[in-house]
């Protein structure tokens, strides 16, 4: 789930999803943290558990929330009530700008110990890593006062991708996902209309052909942005990343955990079996990876993590071509809200957002600051689709999607009782109460939408969120796996440097400077110089992958 001010729920879903790139990767969490499953449907009425009746609060203190661009009226609603629950704690709500957050956040722990409590901690990996945040599994066993049940008792588990059997003392997670993603595509269904096209694309030769005739009739076939940021962590990244999955799909026999390996769960892996027909086959709660699996065949260059001469990352190339050229004129300076602002005044055919769209393009068709139009624009009719599935010899499987569990809350790791009230707080706003609050102040807000059905049991939604959920089908998940798909296909996993070499690159390729064969030798080239830092990066070395079946020691 997003919230967002400002641009639609399909700019905002990309601020707070900068992380489908940082976190491209098992452990962004913790070992057992950041999968996939199908959406969670919430139920009719929510139970309330008996003998549950919450004693009076003794609680004090404060807490200090500042999120990356979520709404204030949704996070005030939710701590007003909070407040009134336990009278003895103060909440302050502030909520800061996706720009900068990630400076602003590292300049909280440079200072000392930060006065921020709850924070998205998604773009600070570093700091994740050494610690500087509260470990969650540690409180899962302790009891929800809100339901007077054990707190894991709240979650869907399995949609958010833990399965606390395999968890060990050794693991952390450092941030809380529950709420849900889903990528989709959405279209102007009269643009549709009128250049003659009566369903909806469900390969990507139909989508092409849709293309095509949209752009005859003047219409620009898919609103996309290409500066730098999309092309990393925003929709542009999304597409990059989807479409290589098809192809390369054979990555989990190459890393998947050995018995004999420190990330092998007996009861997972030993029963595991590989099987393109189940999209959700290599999720994490399915089997385990082994990152020093990934390190080594990254430097082997095995099977799908051998990119040049490789027949299958040639096909996918091509098609990747074919598909960025139907993007907006002077694609790699468009940003997403001038994309966003194309698909809305409709300009274009199609854009990929979320289902949050379902309730929210009515509320931006009557925006004016959002469609730069004096008592904003005639709505038109606008429908979704799944991820049309490129097809060829090459081609694994049928495509899949981003589908993931998201919210990346993290607790700044302070004292004791400071930690436990922060807790308390999270344990309300996952409770059917305090998320009850949370939904409906998001359904009444102008600047929030939910994205998908949130990972939590006995919750209610409204009606209308409801409704949008039920009617997208899950496709499988690509998002948060250590793939060849996720960790090569935009340059050396998130290593900043690598992904602006490539970025120069992808755009030398789409402008025809370049041959296919030439993009593949030189990603390559850019994967091999970058893989060592990288690893430095993660506190890693080329040591640790002279024996992947042992454990990388601390650093």
């Amino acid at each position: 789930m997003i919230k967002r001010k400002g641009f639609a729920i399909l700019l905002s879903i990309v601020m707070l999803l900068s992380i489908l790139t940082a976190c491209a990767k098992d452990g962004s969490s913790g070992k057992n943290g950041g999968t996939n499953a199908a959406a969670n449907k919430a139920p009719a009425e929510a139970e309330t558990p008996a003998g549950t009746e919450t004693p009076a609060s003794t609680l004090t203190g404060n807490i200090n929330i500042s999120l990356m661009n979520a709404s204030s009226s949704v996070w005030n609603a939710v701590a007003n009530a909070y407040m009134a629950k336990n009278p003895g704690v103060k909440v302050n709500v502030d909520n800061k700008p996706p720009d900068g957050y990630k400076e602003w956040l590292t300049a909280q722990f440079a200072a000392g110990e930060p006065s921020v409590d709850i924070v998205n901690n998604n773009e600070v990996g570093g700091l994740v890593n050494d610690g500087k945040f509260t470990n969650y599994y540690p409180y899962f066993d302790k009891t929800n006062n809100y339901t007077g049940k054990p707190w894991k008792e709240s979650f869907d588990l399995r949609a958010m991708g833990i399965n606390l059997e395999g968890v060990s003392t050794e693991d952390t997670l450092f941030n809380l996902n529950f709420e849900s993603v889903q990528i989709v595509w959405m279209y102007n269904k009269d643009i549709f209309q009128k250049v003659g096209i009566t369903e909806a694309p469900k390969t990507f030769k139909e989508l092409i052909d849709a293309f095509k005739k949209a752009e005859e009739a003047g219409y620009t076939p898919l609103a996309l942005a290409g500066d730098s940021k999309s092309m990393w962590s925003g929709q542009a990244g999304w597409l990059v990343r989807i479409y290589a999955d098809q192809y390369l799909r054979d990555y989990i026999n190459v890393i998947r955990s050995q018995e004999q390996d420190y990330s092998f769960v007996p009861g997972i892996d030993d029963t595991y079996k590989y099987d393109l027909t189940d999209p959700f086959n290599d999720s994490n709660s399915n089997v385990t990876k082994n990152e020093m699996r990934l390190w080594k065949a990254i430097k082997d260059k095995e099977g799908p993590f051998k990119i040049a001469g490789n027949p299958q990352w040639k096909n996918y190339s091509e098609n990747l071509k074919t598909l960025f050229s139907y993007v907006p004129e002077g694609f790699f300076g468009v940003k997403e809200e001038q994309a966003y602002n194309l698909f809305l005044t409709g300009k274009a055919a199609t854009m990929v957002g979320t289902p949050g769209s379902y309730w929210q393009l009515p509320k931006d068709f009557a925006d004016e600051e959002k469609t730069g139009a004096k008592g904003g624009v005639k709505p038109f009719e606008y429908g979704f689709f799944n991820m049309p599935s490129m097809e060829g010899p090459e081609v694994l499987a049928p495509a899949r999607t981003i589908q993931i569990p998201v919210g990346f809350y993290g607790i700044v790791n302070k004292d004791a009782k400071q930690n436990e009230l922060n807790m308390d707080f999270m344990m309300y706003l996952t409770s059917p109460e305090g998320y009850l609050v949370y939904a409906e102040a998001t359904q009444n807000s102008s600047d929030a939408a939910l994205s998908g059905a949130p990972a939590l049991k006995d919750v209610v939604l409204p009606d209308e969120m409801n409704s949008a959920f039920a009617d997208f089908e899950p496709i499988g998940n690509t998002e948060g796996y250590n793939s060849a798909a996720n960790n090569l296909a935009r340059g050396m996993w998130d290593h900043q440097p690598s992904i602006q070499d490539w970025v120069g690159l992808v755009q030398r390729f789409f402008a025809g400077k370049v041959t296919t064969d030439q993009y593949l030798e030189q990603l390559q080239a850019n994967i091999d110089k970058y893989m060592e830092p990288a690893m430095k990066e993660m506190k890693r070395e080329l040591s640790d992958i002279e024996n992947p079946e042992r454990r990388p020691p601390e650093r």
